[in-house]
């Protein structure tokens, strides 16, 4: 339930959250229309179930947390709804946090942003710090009592963009036992966008498995948000990754943890809070 930023009035608030319940809604539709095919998943031991029964598991988030308003107890109907993980923000600031396109409005995280990021710990919600101030990022990993994540980020010792994490924020999300999951965006992949390719996207994964080791990579496509990537255009070419890292010697465990095990270990982490009924 992708939303980008808008108006913080009250009124635009209130509409931004039932944009993203709608959307979130519609999905749980199309579940009812394709049951014998596709199941929304609310755990990771439910994506090895549904696996398991041949068919597809989605799993829910929301990419923006302008989508909660000011209303801290739509953060438990989100996740009563399915939602995994939310993306504190897109480009541009809002009521939780500064935005890595925006202005420091925070220096990092709200006094709302703060309690935002405990009320998803207690419910188990992931804290996904993709489009995200440094600042943000830090007020994050301090705050939270559970690893986060970066859904969708390269590395900026690669390509030099606001969007991607520095060494520095890499190592300490390791620290922490986070995942970044590189993003295949042409833009964040390769300075020279048009020459962007499935080879530089190997290579922002061999430096971060290089940095901070195998078990903090991810792959967090966003093909939706313009990807194509030259040799990785679209979802029915991501097994050319898998390829790539299988002639690079990666095993196929090793594989396996950047196809979605590290990201499924750290939400496993993150759902485990006491207070998370579901």
């Amino acid at each position: 339930a992708y939303i980008p930023q808008g108006p913080r009035d009250d009124a635009s608030l209130l509409k931004a959250t039932s944009f993203a319940m709608n959307r979130l809604q519609e999905i749980h539709r199309q579940m009812e229309l394709n049951r014998t095919r596709m199941c929304i998943a609310y755990t990771p031991q439910e994506v090895h179930v549904l696996k398991a029964a041949g068919k597809k598991a989605i799993m829910l988030g929301v990419e923006n947390g302008y989508a909660i308003g000011k209303d801290i107890e739509n953060i438990t109907r989100f996740r009563k709804m399915g939602v995994s993980y939310i993306t504190l923000c897109h480009n541009g600031s809002n009521d939780i946090c500064d935005s890595a396109r925006g202005d420091a409005e925070w220096n990092g995280l709200s006094p709302f942003g703060k309690e935002v990021v405990r009320k998803m710990n207690e419910t188990g919600v992931l804290v996904d710090i993709s489009h995200a101030a440094e600042s943000t990022f830090y007020d994050a990993l301090e705050t939270s009592t559970y690893p986060i994540i970066a859904s969708h980020s390269s590395a900026r010792a690669l390509c030099n963009h606001p969007r991607n994490l520095t060494d520095e924020q890499l190592k300490a999300l390791a620290e922490q036992g986070g995942v970044a999951q590189i993003c295949l965006y042409k833009g964040f992949i390769n300075e020279d966008a048009e020459k962007a390719s499935l080879s530089d996207a190997i290579r922002h994964i061999d430096h971060i498995v290089d940095l901070i080791g195998i078990n903090h990579v991810g792959i967090g496509s966003d093909f939706d948000g313009d990807g194509e990537l030259i040799g990785c255009r679209a979802s029915n070419e991501l097994i050319n990754i898998t390829m790539r890292l299988l002639k690079e010697g990666y095993t196929e465990n090793d594989i396996a943890k950047i196809w979605g095990g590290n990201l499924l270990r750290v939400m496993n982490k993150a759902q485990s809070a006491p207070d998370n009924s579901l």
